[in-house]
This record gives C-alpha cells, structure tokens and sequence, in this order.
C-alpha cells in the first residue's frame, strides 16, 4: 500500500456569525487562524457549541465564511474542493446497495476514467483495507454499526482523496466498538499520511490518533491552543500511548485547555 499523501491547509482570521434579530449578529467562530501540513492528522476539541463541525463545514466547502480565507494548496475555497473525503457519525449507506456498490459510489466523479474491472479491483482493495472484504455482497442492514462506519471510511478513501474530514464518526458506536476502529484507523492513516481534520469531543481519541490537537474555546469558538502529540508512531496499542506519562501528561493539559482551565501554555 502506497501513501497517498495530503494537501496543507492554511486558515487565516476566519470566522462565522449567524444574523440575529434587531441588526445583531450571533458569532460562533472568532479569528481562527491555523495552518496544517501535508500529510498530518489533525484533530479540533472542544465543548459543544464551539464550532468544531461548523469549522470543519468551512474547510470542505459546505458552509461559507467572513471574514478571512481557507485555501488548500494555494487554492482558496469556494465550494467543495476536489479529491476530498467525508466520513460522517451516520454512515448515511445506501440500504439498496450491497457493501461495494457503496463504496464504489466514491468514484462516481471519476467513473469514466475506469473499466468496471478497474473499479472492482479499486474497491477490493479499500475493503481489504478497512477489514470488510468477507462482506462485501451484504447489505447495510446487515452490518453491525462498526462495519457500517468501515464502509464509510473505504467509501471515502475509494478516492485517494488529498484530504479526509472526519465528523465524530466514531461518536454512535459503543465504547468497545469505538476504541477497536480508533485503533484500526491508527494504523490506517500511518500507511496513508492522507492529511485528516478530525473532530471529537474526546480528548483520549484524539491523543491517540493526532499528530496535533486544536484545543478550541467556546461563545464566541476561539483557538486556545494547538498541542503537538508526540507519542511515537506506528501506534499500535491505544493503552500503552495513553497510559505512558507523555500520554496522561498530554490528555490532562488537553483537557485543562478545553475547560478553560489552564493558565500556562502546553509544553509543544
């Protein structure tokens, strides 16, 4: 398996307000500016209501901004830019298609440049890749919530898309499920180094998987911090990064930061 490597983003003094009643305005997003590279795995926390998904909605094109500017490769966005992946908390598959024909649906932009047989083999491989090969004739209705979700990942990886936006998809599957794919996909992005924007709201999640981690305020969504993860990589075991003092040192002052409580800066 090859890399597919990632595209950076720069964000320059974005923000977002929603217009209220009386000429006033509600502002969710203040000021963000961030830059991430080619190839890391970002993650953004915070509360609810502190703009994590709106944030990520900006980046792909899905929800306008002002003021400031997002651009990927040099390219500002304005509409949902090319080679890009989604992974949502809903898988949101196709109940009439079987597992492949779902993942194929990731090439339709591209369908004319392969041969069915060309496809076949490109799905086959995404689905070996995410663990669903044996399952690929079932139906969604035949999944578990964790299959539905690795279906998900391979839909939006049938691509090689540049870049890979991810919504809490982990946030619908129980504890046991959701630490077991934190895991897989671990491994998944430390073979791709597609670039990942990941937001969640568990601090532990996003620890183990991040290269770095954007701790976010809320009223109006401000970045208080970005925190390098540096747990050594390939990591293969969530227990042993988390539970390795760099691991609860990194967590405890994540969270500090996401709580509004920490008065000096992370360490980087």
């Amino acid at each position: 398996m090859t890399a597919m490597g990632g595209a950076r983003i720069e964000i320059s003094g974005v923000g977002k307000r929603y217009a209220q009643r009386r000429n006033s305005a509600h502002v969710v997003l203040q000021d963000i500016t961030l830059t991430i590279e080619s190839g890391e795995f970002v993650s953004l926390v915070g509360a609810s209501g502190c703009g994590k998904t709106t944030l990520l909605r900006m980046i792909s094109g899905l929800a306008p901004y002002y003021p400031g500017t997002i651009s990927i490769d040099g390219q500002v966005v304005r509409g949902v830019p090319k080679r890009v992946g989604f992974v949502f908390q809903d898988a949101a598959l196709l109940p009439w298609k079987t597992v492949s024909g779902n993942v194929a649906v990731g090439l339709n932009e591209v369908r004319g440049s392969y041969t069915r047989q060309e496809i076949a083999g490109i799905v086959e491989e995404k689905l070996a890749l995410v663990g669903l090969s044996e399952h690929a004739h079932k139906y969604p209705r035949q999944l578990s919530g964790g299959q539905r979700q690795r279906a998900g990942l391979a839909r939006a990886l049938v691509g090689e898309p540049e870049l890979l936006l991810m919504d809490e998809p982990f946030g619908a599957l129980d504890a046991f499920t959701r630490l077991r794919l934190q895991e897989e996909l671990a491994d998944i992005v430390e073979r791709l180094r597609t670039t990942t924007v990941f937001v969640t709201h568990d601090v532990e999640e996003a620890v183990f998987l991040s290269d770095r981690v954007v701790a976010m305020g809320a009223n109006p969504g401000t970045v208080r911090d970005v925190v390098d993860v540096d747990l050594p990589r390939p990591r293969t075991s969530r227990e042993a990064a988390l539970n390795s003092a760099r691991g609860i040192e990194l967590r405890e002052n994540i969270l500090q930061l996401v709580m509004g409580t920490h008065t000096d800066r992370v360490a980087h």
